[in-house]
């Protein structure tokens, strides 16, 4: 998977960014476009063609992958550079991509978000496996607790109060990215952010899958913050999450991506 990703990103140094999503994403990969769900690859084809001396650059920094081999993800640092404007001030960003083994062995992004930040985003170097807290290694069947009733619980609690709510469901190397501010690593550094913060006005699940071993799925859904007018902003969020040995599942990284925030930010 991590192989994978890297030649992913050296391919769009060579055909452009858009041309080479077309090729790594999977067909059933899923896109959010202008407030809009779809196939992905659709969405990609349908935008403009890019400028020729663009460049979309990133590199996989830190993510995990189930016991099955089957879903993974990785998460690093992007930047988009375009020397023909603004005197080629790159636009940083950083991506999260989830990727699932496809029938022929090779491994497909199912799903792929980004968010601006104020610069470069600070990794270690290297790569780095995100660590594996007590992770579950047990058997997973019909009795297991479905990730979709967590994910559900904890869009529930985001109703009323965040920092409550992400107590209860945290691992404690968590990653949280939010548009414009360096990605927030660790449950009390996320827990001190998350007290200035107001509760959702809504969070609704609309999708999870976890891996054939169980100790590793991500989520998908949509989202609005309180407030009115501009106040109030409008996305989807998407949670990888690990599951611990007693059987709970905890969220490793979690990304909001506002609908005007798409992981390209440059036409």
């Amino acid at each position: 998977m991590l192989d994978t990703e890297r030649a992913f990103a050296a391919r769009a140094l060579v055909v452009g960014w858009k041309e080479a999503f077309l090729e790594y994403f999977a067909p059933d990969a899923v896109g959010f476009e202008n407030g809009q769900v779809g196939l992905a690859r659709d969405q990609i084809r349908g935008r403009p063609d890019p400028p020729k001396d663009l460049q979309l650059i990133w590199e996989p920094r830190s993510g995990d992958s189930a016991g099955s081999g089957d879903l993974g993800y990785l998460t690093g640092p992007s930047r988009t550079v375009l020397p023909s404007r603004d005197g080629g001030r790159p636009q940083h960003s950083s991506y999260t991509s989830i990727w699932k083994r496809q029938r022929d062995g090779t491994f497909k992004v199912v799903m792929d978000v980004g968010i601006p930040t104020p610069g470069p985003v600070s990794f270690a170097p290297g790569f780095t496996r995100a660590p594996q807290e007590k992770r579950f290694t047990g058997d997973y069947d019909d009795t297991t607790p479905p990730l979709g009733a967590a994910d559900n619980l904890l869009n529930a609690g985001l109703r009323t109060n965040q920092a409550r709510a992400y107590r209860l469901h945290l691992a404690p190397s968590a990653r949280f990215h939010r548009p414009n501010l360096q990605p927030l690593v660790g449950e009390r550094r996320i827990l001190q952010w998350l007290a200035t913060q107001t509760s959702f006005s809504s969070a609704d699940a609309r999708y999870a899958e976890a891996a054939l071993s169980g100790d590793l799925g991500y989520t998908w859904g949509g989202y609005t913050t309180r407030g009115r007018g501009p106040a109030a902003q409008r996305g989807f969020y998407v949670r990888v999450w690990v599951r611990e040995q007693n059987g709970q599942w905890k969220v490793a990284l979690d990304v909001l991506q506002p609908q005007e925030a798409p992981r390209t930010v440059v036409q």
